[in-house]
Order: C-alpha cells, then sequence, then structure tokens
C-alpha cells in the first residue's frame, strides 16, 4: 500500500463513509484542518510513525496527530491552548478511523483516555487493532525496487 492510494481512498470515501462529517472535507471553514490532516496522510514517515504509536504503544492516532502538530494547531486555531470545537474534534476522529479502519483494513477499535486538558481540550480518542495484514506503507505508487545483493563478507571465516 502507498501513501498515493490511502489518500486517494480517503478523498474519494471520507463523505460517503461518514455522512454527518461531510462538512469537515466540504466545507470552507472546516478546509484548514481538512488539510492538515491530509498532509499527514501525505507523509510517508509520519503516517508511519503515527501507526507505530498505535500498534506498539496504544497511542491512539488523533493523539499521536495532534501532538506532532501541536504548534501548527496553536496557529489554525488563534488560541494559545488549541481548544477544538466538538465538530472539528469529532471530525478529526472520524478522519483517523477512516484512516485505519477503511485505508489500512484494521478491524477492532477501542475508546481511551488520553487527558490532553492543557492542548485541545481532549479527553477520549480512539485506537484501532487488528490490522487486517501487516502495514507496510510505500512512498511512490510503483513497487519499490528490490534490494540490491549484499556484498559477502569474509569476516569470521577461518583461514582468510
Amino acid at each position: 500500500m502507498n501513501i498515493t492510494e490511502i489518500a486517494a481512498a480517503i478523498e474519494q470515501n471520507f463523505s460517503k463513509v461518514y455522512i454527518p462529517f461531510q462538512e469537515f472535507q466540504q466545507n470552507a471553514e472546516y478546509e484548514k484542518y481538512w488539510s492538515k490532516c491530509m498532509e499527514a496522510v501525505n507523509d510517508r514517515e509520519l503516517l508511519s510513525h503515527i501507526i507505530f504509536c498505535n500498534d506498539l504503544f496504544a497511542i491512539p492516532p488523533v493523539k499521536t496527530f495532534l501532538m506532532y502538530y501541536k504548534e501548527d494547531f496553536v496557529s489554525l486555531t488563534g488560541r494559545h491552548d488549541a481548544a477544538l470545537d466538538v465538530f472539528v474534534k469529532k471530525s478529526i476522529g472520524a478522519f483517523w478511523g477512516m484512516v485505519f479502519k477503511y485505508a489500512l483494513g484494521y478491524e477492532g477499535q477501542k475508546s481511551v483516555s488520553v487527558s490532553m486538558n492543557d492542548f485541545f481540550m481532549l479527553r477520549t480518542a480512539t485506537c484501532f487493532y487488528h490490522p487486517a495484514a501487516k502495514i507496510q506503507i510505500n512512498e511512490r505508487t510503483e513497487p519499490a525496487p528490490p534490494p540490491a545483493p549484499r556484498p559477502k563478507s569474509v569476516l569470521g571465516r577461518k583461514g582468510t
């Protein structure tokens, strides 16, 4: 799977799957938040870190995303605490649900406490589990070339 496919799936299907949150994608008032979410999905390294934090440490993708972009959200909201309104918080949660459940194929989810009261005013967020397959995010649309053959090492061989 590559970031181009993930981003395209989200762009094409978010408003169809998450009907109550169509405005998040379609309304100019929320464009700055939608764009920040899409920026994260289009950054292979960041998306890989978000997946890693979710899978190994049970840190919800929303928390990793918001903490990574904390200063950006201070600017976007115009507030020193980056407090988000309820619709934006729920929309960002729906966005990451779309990424993990529909684009990446995770089969389970669980709401957990995140206690982000100093910034964002967020109390709970969702972790995802049971991916349908091992997740590997590729940068390119075309498959990556096979690795180059490794040189044979002479270290450790007796008599040479």
